[in-house]
């Protein structure tokens, strides 16, 4: 029955039944009973084309009278265990039968019952398809190729001429993937939290069928499929040639919403189930791309980590104005090399000198001036060692070098030659710069204070001697 007469004989036969302000689309019927499934309170025109009723004759009535006693039994069980939906054959008035599919949900005091026709799809396998494409979208291993599979997924399942990610991803970046069709500008969802998603336009351009209530407050429609897009998103659909429309929201994006916005020139309707799979799809996709944000946030965080560890390792072994090791690591170091040299039989020799006249250096140019020639001192004598060698600051203007695989003549050798090129160095402003070197060797079974003990001797020895010069721990320059 047209729905103008649907309309007329409403007005004729149940007079006292307002019309709402209120409408759906028309390819699928809106039927609304009271929580306790007693009558049904609100009926769309088109009522007829599906159940062969007008809203007049729903209006009132329980729900087995106007959809049968088993569809209502199926409907309650289906409703009880989650299912998203039932589908049922429906037979006419003129004798035919189409596959209705009926979605249900609840919404504080009214149970909403939503009705479209279920087209048959034999070549579709959803099951198999969902399957492929959340592997798919689960095991991408990053944004850009998550955001890729999911365009794919839903050009190739929808059909339509255009999909397109629109939005922010987590770190504020705008998000603009299209896979397919013509282009898409700014959409006004995007800035509006409030804006009703999921939404399907199946044809913007069909007459909307008009809501029936019997007296009482009425439903909330808000998160009905078949309701009609706010009048600012039907215009926006309008001027840019889109009839038909799917828009999904990709879930617990931050800081903005991220919307998957799916356009067509032509009708299209996508029956329920397809929905539903596209809506796990999304889901997934959503849990895939907080899991690699997660990720990459754990990553930035073992990196920052790892960095600040490393900082405190250093502060922990280096001496903050020379740059090379502090007493405490390179006591830690000679410990080791004498415990390699013991094992294996090696030489190790350790070179301790000392500033001359560093005093007179500070009292004269300032503390300042002292700490530059340290850290000269310092580059100047590592420039000089190998990089399995060590140096530290042993304490004031005194340094220890710990020479492995360098006998004592070697590590003679070695002395004289940064004694050499310190005393050629020119520090501003104090000028020339020298120091007094001990050189010793390692003996069987000596301990890291015995050696040092030597050297510090042949040291003293040097400092005697005249300074600029270097002592072996025999007394022998």
């Amino acid at each position: 029955m047209p729905d103008s007469l649907d309309r007329e004989l409403n007005a004729s036969v149940c007079p006292t039944v307002p019309a709402t302000s209120a409408s759906v689309q028309p390819h699928g019927c809106l039927i609304a009973f009271d929580n306790d499934w007693q009558g049904v309170c609100l009926a769309s025109s088109n009522l007829s084309r599906f159940f062969g009723l007008s809203p007049a004759e729903a209006l009132g009535h329980p729900p087995e009278q106007v959809l049968g006693a088993d569809t209502v039994t199926a409907l309650a069980r289906a409703f009880a265990r989650g299912a998203p939906g039932i589908t049922i054959p429906s037979g006419l008035r003129d004798g035919t039968t189409q596959q209705l599919y009926l979605s249900l949900h609840a919404t504080g005091r009214h149970v909403i019952l939503e009705i479209e026709p279920q087209q048959e799809e034999p070549d579709q396998d959803l099951p198999g398809m969902g399957y492929t494409w959340g592997m798919r979208i689960a095991r991408a291993s990053n944004t850009s190729e998550l955001y890729a599979q999911l365009m794919q997924a839903f050009y190739v399942l929808t059909g339509f001429e255009s999909c397109t990610l629109l939005g922010q991803d987590y770190d504020g970046h705008d998000l603009r993937l299209e896979q397919q069709g013509f282009p898409i500008d700014p959409f006004p969802c995007t800035v509006n939290r409030s804006a009703r998603v999921p939404l399907m336009l199946v044809d913007g351009q069909a007459k909307p069928a008009e809501l029936f209530g019997s007296p009482g407050p009425l439903p909330d429609l808000s998160g009905c499929p078949l309701c009609l897009p706010s009048p600012k998103l039907r215009d926006w659909l309008s001027g840019r040639q889109a009839r038909a429309a799917l828009i999904l929201d990709l879930y617990e994006a931050t800081p903005g919403r991220s919307l998957v916005i799916c356009r067509d020139r032509q009708p299209r309707h996508l029956a329920p189930p397809l929905r539903y799979l596209l809506l796990q799809l999304i889901q997934t996709a959503a849990l895939r791309r907080a899991l690699l944000h997660e990720k990459q946030q754990t990553l930035h965080r073992y990196r920052l980590l790892h960095e600040r560890n490393t900082r405190l390792q250093r502060l922990a072994y280096i001496d903050p104005l020379t740059q090379v090791a502090n007493r405490h690591r390179i006591e830690q170091v000679l410990e080791a090399e004498l415990a390699v040299a013991s094992r294996h039989g090696s030489p190790l020799a350790v070179l301790l000198f000392d500033v001359d006249h560093f005093k007179p250096i500070n009292d004269t140019y300032g503390h300042d001036v002292g700490d530059k020639v340290l850290h000269r001192v310092a580059q100047q004598v590592q420039s000089h060692l190998r990089d399995t060698d060590h140096l530290g600051r042993w304490g004031g203007e005194e340094f220890i070098a710990v020479v492995p695989g360098c006998d004592l003549s070697q590590a003679q050798g070695l002395a004289w030659r940064m004694c050499r090129a310190l005393a050629q160095c020119h520090i501003d402003p104090v000028g020339q710069v020298t120091a007094s070197f001990g050189v010793a060797a390692c003996q069987p079974d000596d301990s890291g204070r015995q050696l040092v003990r030597r050297a510090d001797l042949a040291m003293y020895r040097a400092k005697r001697a005249g300074r600029a010069c270097v002592r072996l721990q025999d007394g022998e320059a």
